[in-house]
């Protein structure tokens, strides 16, 4: 497959995956907090008034998390570079792992509730075979943002949350997505252009 062809394909896929991980959120926030903070739009990150918060986090998290797990499969786990393999292997790990517990969580603590949030349309899924060096910049620079949007959350959760597990499992994504910011940035900074 040409390069330009994998590149759109892995474009389209990280593109559905972060607009349900949080990229139309952190776009449309930073050009029109009004738009953002409309419950009506069930933007990743707006939490609304009439349900419970601590089902709102796991509902959204949950699919944030999947977002992630998506475009890392598609876009560096193969990568030639090992450290973006290593950094693949950690966010797909961590993120199965947590997405389990928060399923548990939602299950036991909601389980008559309806989901708080609904994506609408699908993910796609598969391997993008990801690995040339403009899937892998873009991939950095579009999960910095993804991650920093789940940082947000979880730093939210922290204050909010009711359960006790809950605030802990926010805090231990918030150190995680952080300091996989501060990796990407350095990948980014020694990826070529």
């Amino acid at each position: 497959m040409r390069a330009w062809r994998r590149t759109g394909i892995a474009v389209a896929a990280l593109a559905t995956a972060l607009v349900g991980g949080g990229v139309t959120y952190a776009v449309a926030d930073v050009a029109d907090p009004a738009v953002s903070s409309s419950p009506s739009m069930g933007s990743m990150g707006s939490i609304t008034a009439g349900q419970p918060f601590d089902a709102q986090f796991l509902d959204q998290m949950i699919v944030h998390h999947e977002g992630a797990i998506m475009s890392t499969r598609a876009m560096i786990a193969d990568s030639s570079r090992p450290e973006l393999r290593g950094l693949a292997e950690d966010i797909l790990t961590s993120q199965r792992e947590q997405i389990t517990q928060m399923r548990a969580w939602r299950a036991e603590w909601y389980p008559e509730l309806e989901s708080t949030f609904d994506m609408g349309g699908s993910m796609m899924g598969g391997s993008m075979m990801g690995g040339d060096s403009g899937t892998e910049r873009m991939y950095l620079q579009m999960m910095i943002v993804h991650h920093q949007l789940g940082v947000d959350m979880a730093e939210q959760a922290q204050a909010e949350a009711v359960h006790p597990k809950l605030k802990e499992l926010a805090e231990v994504i918030a150190k995680e997505q952080a300091a996989q910011i501060e990796q990407m940035r350095g990948y980014l900074a020694a990826s070529p252009e």
